[in-house]
């Protein structure tokens, strides 16, 4: 036996040891632990625990190990697992606890409309005694609330980053807990206005790179309530963007097979290619038009590329709501751009070479936007071309546009789809685009 199997072994014992010796055989058996039938749980828990622990695999203890440290939400429990599992028993990082840690050891306000004691209160239990000093006699001892109110807000001699890490093991607490705590830092209760957008904005940055966000879930009293969920985000770093044809297909080469570049070759013109430079963080507007300034023709580069793109589009209610999103927006400093007939599959082979072979059946987005932190969304304007056949409906075309729908959400993609017939009435059409941008904007904090 290993020396990290014998010791996750003996942690693992040291858990099922708190049960009551008439409770420990069930909850051995929820986790698939067959207890040893000749021993006796009233003599020694510990010893009928390891009795069932040993028989496992060492990967099935280590599987074992994360799924109860995540059930039990012990920071002791943790903290012993820590050797030998490292952070990987949590969804938030120890570099992003630590970087909350610092984030808020910096910014103004820490506990906001609240008192300090409050504002940790029903995340820790801050009544529990707090001892440094073993050797501390009991009658001296006080809670931690008490402890921390005394250092960090009237001695002022502790930092918050140094209340959260030491006293309060910000490290070890669970991803609930953690999530309980963020989430209560940005609420009404807590601060409004701008200082709540700028917890948001700052929490957001760390958190983001494990996958979760701040995102708006309501609101009470006309105030925003901000609730953490996981990302919707693909997978990936984000190298090529071929967009907006001019009726044919893109011919399209592989110019470097190593790195993936591509090359449109023939009729350059009637394509476009976009190569993201490393890291890259979504795209704007702003940012695309920079990156259109030599190719434009006319003076007025935005006009130009405006026309460009919407030139690309086939169908009246596709430039309608392409024409409205930047007419509504046209005036804010780095909105995301609004990108028409994006590429997402292509295959060189037109239909009759391939037969009855086809690959994909659609290859085109209608328009993709890509926002920062890895949130790509598409948005589909669907005619009747996408659900019947002439004027009979068809439920194979019908089928095929929601197996598309489910592979990109599969993917991690955002998809929304808009009929052709919303487009009908312009008043009403141009209301419905702003509703649906303002409210995307808002839950994505843009």
């Amino acid at each position: 036996m290993s020396k990290k199997k014998s010791e996750l072994i003996e942690i693992l014992a040291g858990y099922f040891w708190t049960y009551k010796s008439y409770d420990i055989d069930e909850a051995m058996k929820k986790y698939g632990i067959s207890p040893d039938e000749a021993l006796d749980p009233n003599q020694s828990k510990r010893n009928y625990a390891k009795a069932g622990l040993v028989k496992l695999s060492e990967e099935r203890i280590i599987e074992l190990s994360k799924r109860i440290a995540k059930d039990a939400e012990s920071v002791s429990l943790n903290q012993q697992m820590e050797s030998y599992l490292g952070d990987s028993i949590f969804e938030f990082t120890y570099i992003t606890r630590r970087k909350l840690a610092d984030y808020f050891d910096m910014c103004p306000n820490f506990e906001g409309k609240l008192r300090l004691d409050e504002l940790l209160r029903g995340i820790w239990n801050i009544d529990e005694p707090y001892n440094d000093d073993e050797d501390m006699f009991i009658f001296n001892r006080v809670s931690i609330g008490d402890y921390i109110m005394q250092h960090v807000i009237r001695n002022d001699d502790i930092s918050y980053k140094d209340m959260l890490l030491d006293i309060l093991q910000f490290k070890y607490i669970s991803d609930s807990s953690l999530i309980k705590f963020l989430e209560k830092m940005v609420n009404p209760e807590v601060r409004t206005g701008e200082e709540q957008i700028q917890y948001v904005n700052g929490i957001n940055e760390i958190i983001g790179a494990d996958g979760f966000e701040l995102a708006v879930s309501g609101k009470i009293s006309n105030e925003l309530i901000y609730k953490i969920y996981r990302k919707n985000t693909v997978c990936g770093n984000m190298k090529n963007l071929v967009f907006a044809p001019l009726g044919k297909k893109p011919d399209i080469v592989i110019d470097d097979a190593i790195d993936n570049e591509l090359k449109i070759v023939g009729d350059t013109n009637n394509c476009l290619l976009y190569n993201f430079e490393p890291n890259s963080d979504g795209l704007s507007w702003k940012t695309l038009v920079r990156w259109w300034e030599p190719k434009a023709v006319n003076k007025n580069v935005q006009q130009d590329l405006f026309t460009r793109l919407l030139n690309s589009l086939d169908s009246q209610p596709e430039k309608d709501f392409f024409t409205r999103y930047y007419k509504i927006y046209e005036e804010r400093s780095d909105f995301p751009a609004l990108i028409p007939q994006v590429y997402l599959h292509y295959d060189p082979h037109a239909k009759i070479w391939r037969g009855n072979g086809i690959v994909y059946t659609h290859q085109r987005m209608d328009f993709l936007m890509l926002l920062p932190n890895g949130v790509r969304i598409v948005i589909e304007i669907d005619g009747k071309q996408h659900y019947s056949e002439g004027d009979k409906p068809s439920p194979k075309l019908y089928a095929e546009m929601v197996i598309d729908t489910r592979e990109l959400q599969l993917k991690g993609y955002e998809v929304y789809r808009f009929g052709g017939y919303e487009f009908m009435n312009m008043t009403e059409s141009k209301k419905m685009v702003k509703d649906f941008f303002d409210k995307l904007f808002e839950k994505y904090c843009i």
